[in-house]
This record gives structure tokens, sequence and C-alpha cells, in this order.
């Protein structure tokens, strides 16, 4: 029972002394901290792209013709801008039997909204397809649409 005791005695003294551990405070940083970096300064950026479009075979008159040939050279136009400003999402699908490749399909889609694009040039050429040069200028709209 005295054992048992002075071991009890033992043990609370071991907890009365590690509770009053003293724990060192730390010393400040001596250097300071460097400042953030500034934000980046964004210059506008102008993407050029040309579009081209051929008649269709199936056009009532020739005036018809040449609207939808123009329609269809701004229309790659666009597509060509937004895919030098968004990017493109390409799939592909290969199809193998036998080891011999059956089909072989690869897709491009851009999937994007663009305002602003101009027309900055239209020529038309002597077998009836237009081309068309666009150009559109990025400035910090564009570029907050993407936050690191």
């Amino acid at each position: 029972m005295l054992n048992m005791s002075r071991l009890f005695f033992l043990f609370c003294m071991f907890l009365v002394l590690t509770g009053c551990y003293i724990v060192p405070a730390q010393q400040p940083d001596p250097t300071p901290a460097a400042p953030p970096p500034p934000p980046p300064i964004w210059e506008p950026l102008t993407l050029r792209a040309s579009g081209q479009g051929a008649p269709p075979e199936k056009a009532v008159n020739p005036a018809q013709a040449r609207m939808m040939t123009e329609r269809a050279a701004k229309l790659d136009g666009y597509r060509n801008l937004l895919e030098q400003a968004y990017g493109v999402n390409i799939s592909a699908q290969s199809n193998v039997r036998n080891f011999i490749l059956q089909n072989d399909a690869i897709r491009s889609r851009v999937d994007a909204y663009i305002r602003g694009a101009r027309v900055v040039d239209t020529i038309y050429h002597e077998d009836g397809g237009v081309e068309v040069i666009m150009e559109i200028t990025l400035g910090d709209d564009f570029r907050r649409m993407f936050p690191r």
C-alpha cells in the first residue's frame, strides 16, 4: 500500500511539473516580408484572321451566290478569330478491325462568344470565291475572363 501511494505521489508530481513547463516565446523575424509583386499591366492585343468562302452550286442567281459566299467567308473568319482567342477542342475516334483502320474521324469544335470583330478587307477571287480579313482587339475585359 505504501508503495502504491508513493507511485501515486510521483505520478501527481510529474503531472504538476509538466503542466508548469514554460513555452519559449517566438522571436520576431528580423527581415521584413517582401511586398507582393504589382499586378501585371496588360496591353491590348489585336488578333487578325482570314476567312474564305466558296460560291454555292444551288444559288438562284449570281447576286445570291455572292452574298452567300461573303457570309460564309465572314463566318469562317469569326471561327478563325475564336480559335486564336479561346483555343479549339479537338476530338478524334478511330475504328480498327483485324489490325486494319476502318474509320478515322477528327472533329474540331469552338464554343465561344465574340463581339467587336470587324472586317478589314474583302478580296473577291476570279473563281467566285471570297476572302475576308477580320480583326479584333482584346483588352482588359478579355483578360478578366481568365483569372489565374
